[in-house]
């Protein structure tokens, strides 16, 4: 935040919220409920492993989850959205959090893939965005393939814990083999071809729709901006949140959306401005649709 802010014009920052076009909001909110729509979609496919949910079934778990990350650091509503669900249906929480777990890697290989196309389609491309994605996508390609060679030699993995686990005491020993058990149970919808394919298609079609909600915001402060340099933002976005983070991701949005747009001439009130619409468009619709959600669950 104070990256963000550093050396702005906070008159300037006022008038430019105070004149928005705040009519884009509809279309922003458009693309909010098609994001949410598509990734509640999406981890449906990666629950078949466990059985089959309908959209009724899985969204308020998914919804509390990311209000829980609005108002929890660290992305603990990730945790939050799984013991709800475990609970909810009577499956194991360490199992349901593996499905997130495969989840990450889709959502940041989609995010690479717009990346990719935005290197082509921007110029002059900004050196120090090349970098961080560079970074990102070796990490990224690191967890594919540890997460292949788990799902492709699961007795070896469950060999070595026994070796290791020993000297542990029997209920410790139990539980690790119910972890690595829930780990291969999770991760199993990457073993077909059909479920995989559908799994990127919904992630590339969900990361879109953030794209939109970008060019929205940036549109309401009369800033029209491509589709390339917009998707470079989620990236940037995309990397930013792979550490752990305020709750709601307040202070990280606005250090993204001026890092990521100065190098193409948009001012840093302008990005600012952009970054609080966004910031706020997500947090206050999610936020009281999770806290919904949450208090006709049952739980507490």
């Amino acid at each position: 935040l104070v990256y963000a802010l550093w050396g702005v014009d906070f008159g300037k920052l006022g008038r430019l919220l105070a004149g928005a076009d705040y009519r884009l909001l509809a279309p922003f909110l458009a693309f909010l409920f098609a994001f949410f729509l598509l990734t509640a979609l999406n981890w449906n496919v990666i629950l078949r492993s466990q059985g089959r949910f309908t959209l009724a079934q899985s969204a308020p778990a998914m919804l509390i989850g990311f209000a829980g990350n609005n108002v929890l650091p660290a992305h603990l509503g990730e945790l939050v959205r799984s013991v709800v669900f475990g609970r909810q249906y009577g499956l194991s929480a360490s199992a349901v959090f593996m499905t997130l777990v495969v989840e990450r890697p889709l959502d940041v290989f989609a995010i690479l893939v717009y990346y990719q196309l935005s290197v082509v389609l921007v110029h002059p491309f900004p050196e120090s965005i090349r970098v961080g994605a560079g970074a990102t996508a070796a990490v990224v390609a690191v967890a594919i393939v540890g997460i292949v060679v788990f799902l492709s030699f699961p007795r070896a993995f469950e060999r070595l814990w026994e070796r290791i686990a020993a000297p542990l005491p029997a209920a410790a020993h139990a539980r690790g083999s119910r972890l690595l058990h829930n780990a291969v149970l999770g991760l199993s919808a990457l073993k077909s071809p059909a479920w995989l394919a559908l799994m990127v298609a919904y992630a590339l079609a969900k990361w879109a729709m953030a794209g939109g909600m970008v060019w929205c915001s940036l549109r309401a402060f009369d800033t029209s901006m491509g589709f390339g340099v917009c998707m470079i933002v989620v990236a940037v976005f995309a990397v930013a949140v792979t550490l752990p983070t305020a709750p709601g991701f307040f202070g990280t949005v606005q250090a993204v959306f001026v890092f990521a747009l100065g190098p193409f001439g948009v001012p840093q009130e302008t990005a600012l401005a952009a970054s609080v619409l966004y910031l706020v468009g997500n947090w206050v619709p999610v936020t009281l649709a999770g806290a919904l959600c949450f208090a006709t669950s049952g739980l507490h």
